[in-house]
C-alpha cells in the first residue's frame, strides 16, 4: 500500500494593516497634504478624493487621532511596500542584542580557557551580552568559593574588558553571573 504524500502548505504573507484609504476614510472634514508635501487646507472628505482622484493617486489618512485628520495623497501600494521594508530593517537591527552563553569548568585547560577569553571579547565587542557560567561536578559542587575564584579571574583576563553587571547567581550545577562591555 503505498504512502500518501503530504502536500506543502505555504505559509500566509504576514499583512501589514492597511491604512484607510479613499472611501474607507469616514470623516467629513480632513487636513489636506499634497502629494509633494505641501500643505492644501481644511476640506471636504468628498472634494479632497476628488483632488487625489484628479492627481492619480489615492488619498491615504495617516493621523486619525487628530481633529480633524490627516490624510495624504500618494500611492497607496508604494506606501505599503516602504513601510514593509522600513519594518524589516527595523527588525534586523533590534535583533543584534542577544545573551550569548560561554561554559567553562573548573579544570579547564589553558588553551581552552584563551579560547572562551577572546570567544567573550568577540561576543562584547559585537555588543552582546555574555553569560558565563562555571558548571561543578561531584566533589567539586562542595567549592563554590573556588568557582567564583575562577569566574573572577575570568571576567579580569578578558581582553577588551568586561564588568559583571549582577551578582553571582548560584544554582545547583555551579555559578552564573552576566558581563557586559565597559563603557
Amino acid at each position: 500500500m503505498p504512502s500518501r504524500r503530504r502536500r506543502y502548505r505555504h505559509r500566509p504573507k504576514q499583512e501589514i494593516k492597511k491604512p484607510p484609504a479613499n472611501d474607507e476614510i469616514t470623516a467629513l472634514e480632513v487636513r489636506l497634504i499634497g502629494s509633494d508635501g505641501s500643505q492644501l487646507g481644511v476640506m471636504s472628505t468628498v472634494d479632497a478624493i476628488a483632488k487625489a482622484h484628479d492627481e492619480g493617486s489615492d488619498l491615504v489618512m495617516v493621523a486619525d487621532k487628530t481633529n480633524p485628520p490627516v490624510v495624504r495623497i500618494l500611492d497607496l501600494g508604494k506606501h505599503i511596500y516602504e513601510k514593509r521594508k522600513k519594518d524589516a530593517k527595523q527588525k534586523a537591527k533590534s535583533k543584534g542584542k542577544d545573551i550569548k552563553g560561554i561554559r567553562i569548568g573548573l579544570k579547564t585547560d589553558d588553551h581552552d580557557w584563551n579560547l572562551r577569553l577572546n570567544q567573550a571579547a568577540d561576543f562584547l565587542g559585537q555588543g552582546h551580552k555574555v553569560k558565563l557560567e562555571i558548571r561543578l561536578r561531584g566533589r567539586e559542587k562542595q567549592r563554590f568559593d573556588l568557582a567564583e575564584q575562577k569566574l573572577r579571574e575570568f571576567i579580569q583576563g578578558v581582553p577588551s574588558g568586561a564588568k559583571q553587571e549582577d551578582s553571582f547567581g548560584r544554582s545547583q550545577h555551579g555559578l552564573t553571573v552576566l558581563l557586559t562591555k565597559i563603557v
